[in-house]
């Protein structure tokens, strides 16, 4: 993929957040925010998706005068930073959701669960809670079963040890639940549906703006990115991203520090 062509070609740029646009420390460098700036002077739309809680992912667009969109709970919504126009929404069904609570009896992980309201958990406050807000930024909202089990709710997440949460990956009972299935942090499993994909948002905003695949970039470092690097025309992953998602991504990022890795691909791309 020549650079020069790829910056001719462009009109979007997406950009995954934990471990992409934010650096360890869960900031937006001032390297990558000069980096976005550069892409919407030259009238590249650009995007944040994230398999964040769209309220979190707002906290970020907020700072970001050149975000107009975003794509949030690993594509269940997607829609302007103001959320005045949702273009698209997806949910577990009822019968899912059920499957997915009765499944987590006796496992002895953590429940969180995505609404499009908010987050919340069946939990009082543990170790797994606390990582959770640490990370998210956003501490859930205790509700019973009873009531969770009423909400439409967007995804599930399992919070535990690494071990046993690796472990889930190749789990033949957690394939029979038959939703989509797939770790995104160490200590994080999630479910949701199979259309529920960052791709899938991506081509709902794309027709809305009259684009195509081809026109977009997008930029990740997690196995939830592989989908859009698989539909984008062109796609970065980040040098000290996942196994699966290094060797789907057609590009890897130049090396150097993490928190201004976005500023250096994107120079890349525009040379």
């Amino acid at each position: 993929m020549k650079t020069r062509e790829t910056s001719q070609n462009l009109r979007l740029a997406a950009f995954d957040l934990d471990g992409t646009l934010l650096g360890p420390d869960s900031t937006i460098s001032r390297e990558n925010r000069a980096a976005l700036a550069r892409l919407a002077e030259a009238g590249i739309e650009v995007v944040l998706a994230s398999g964040r809680h769209y309220h979190s992912v707002a906290s970020y667009a907020a700072q970001l005068p050149e975000v107009k969109w975003i794509v949030s709970s690993q594509g269940a919504e997607v829609g302007t930073t103001d959320r005045s126009h949702v273009l698209g929404r997806t949910f577990l069904r009822e019968a899912e959701v059920r499957a997915l609570m009765e499944a987590e009896n006796g496992r002895g992980f953590t429940p969180v669960y995505y609404s499009g309201d908010d987050v919340f958990t069946s939990t009082l406050p543990n170790k797994d809670l606390a990582g959770y807000t640490a990370l998210s930024g956003h501490s859930p909202v205790f509700a019973d079963r009873g009531e969770i089990g009423q909400m439409e709710l967007q995804k599930i997440l399992w919070l535990g040890e690494r071990e046993r949460i690796a472990e889930l990956r190749t789990d033949e009972r957690v394939a029979a639940l038959g939703v989509q299935s797939l770790q995104t942090q160490p200590d994080i499993f999630e479910f949701m549906p199979h259309q529920t994909t960052k791709a899938h948002a991506l081509q709902i905003l794309t027709d809305h703006l009259g684009l195509k695949a081809e026109n977009a970039v997008v930029f990740g470092d997690g196995e939830n990115d592989i989908s859009m690097f698989q539909w984008a025309g062109h796609s970065y992953a980040m040098p000290h991203g996942w196994e699966h998602a290094l060797a789907a991504a057609k590009r890897i990022a130049p090396e150097g520090p993490p928190e201004t890795v976005i500023a250096r691909a994107v120079e890349e791309m525009l040379k």
